[in-house]
């Protein structure tokens, strides 16, 4: 037990403490933390030439290239579906950018086919809720390679097209 002069040292320091907490409660609140620009794209197997499939998340924006490949490219995205009949996506999740477009990819080095403005994920859930798939659809004699890279800084523009793939 804390007797006289104790007691009182004891009580202001613990006074002292309480009063402190709204004030670091403001620090944490103002304080800004970097989060790194992340997005995991897994490719999902298919059977059909000149078609690639993508199960995508995010937590910011991000761009899409294009190597190994000269010509068009049609580029549509789902925000929610399933994947099997028991496993399904994008129940939390937002497009990212267009829901299709045409874009053409004119280096065999690499260019932009899509710029995601946004991350996949709108609300709070597990990674697959937040995720969207992306169908890419090109000439069956190509095997390109997709690149999805992180952050709104490096996704460049895609060159749009007017030509649609049969």
């Amino acid at each position: 037990m804390l007797n006289g002069k104790k007691r009182y040292i004891a009580m202001a320091i613990i006074g002292v403490e309480l009063l402190s907490l709204p004030a670091a409660a403001q620090i944490v609140h103002r304080a800004v933390f970097e989060i790194k620009p992340r997005v995991v794209a897994v490719e999902i197997p298919t059977d059909e030439a000149g078609l690639s499939r993508f199960l995508v998340t995010s937590n910011d924006g991000f761009g899409v290239d294009a190597i190994d490949l000269i010509g068009v490219i049609n580029i549509e995205v789902r925000k929610s579906g399933s994947l099997s009949d028991v496993s399904r996506f994008g129940e939390a999740a937002q497009l990212p950018g267009k829901a299709s477009l045409c874009a053409e990819s004119y280096s065999a080095l690499g260019s932009p086919i899509y710029a995601a403005t946004r991350k996949t994920a709108m609300e709070p859930g597990e990674v697959v809720d937040q995720a969207v798939i992306f169908e890419f659809r090109y000439d069956a004699s190509a095997a390109p390679t997709f690149v999805f890279k992180p952050g709104t800084e490096g996704a460049l523009p895609p060159k749009n097209c007017n030509l649609n793939i049969g």
